[in-house]
């Protein structure tokens, strides 16, 4: 068993595969050595973490453009939707509007209520009957 055998079986915990075992072997050509040689065994290393990362990067570009066509087609379906319901929305509104209104005059009634009170109790007595307010 060679070191780059030895190295995948304890780290990836797999036998090489052909396409790597062959690539090993062409990084051993070109630098006129055998597959033993350490050197090799990082050229190799480096080649598998960089066709990694790219293959992640490439993996999230794709995320990124799916995600912003996704958002480009919801916000066009948003302002389909409010185009079309126009008419609701002004409906919506002007409840609202009238909802208000009525809130501040419900408002203004009960803060009236004391004085309206407090003046009713002050005419009471005057207003009352000359045969019932005599006893």
């Amino acid at each position: 068993m060679t070191n780059l055998e030895r190295f995948y079986r304890s780290v990836h915990g797999r036998d090489l595969q052909p396409w790597e075992r062959q690539l090993a072997v062409r990084i051993a050509a070109a630098l006129n050595t055998t597959t033993d040689d350490d050197f090799v065994l990082h050229l190799l290393l480096v080649y598998m973490s960089t066709n990694a990362i790219t293959n992640m990067y490439n993996e999230l570009v794709a995320a990124r453009n799916t995600l912003a066509e996704d958002s480009r087609d919801l916000v066009q379906a948003l302002a389909g939707d409010l185009r079309r319901n126009r008419l609701m929305t002004y409906v919506l509104l002007g409840v609202a509007g009238l909802s208000l209104l009525g809130s501040i005059w419900t408002l203004a009634t009960v803060q009236s209520l004391p004085r309206d009170t407090a003046a009713s109790v002050q005419r009471g007595p005057a207003a009352l009957p000359l045969g019932l307010g005599g006893r």
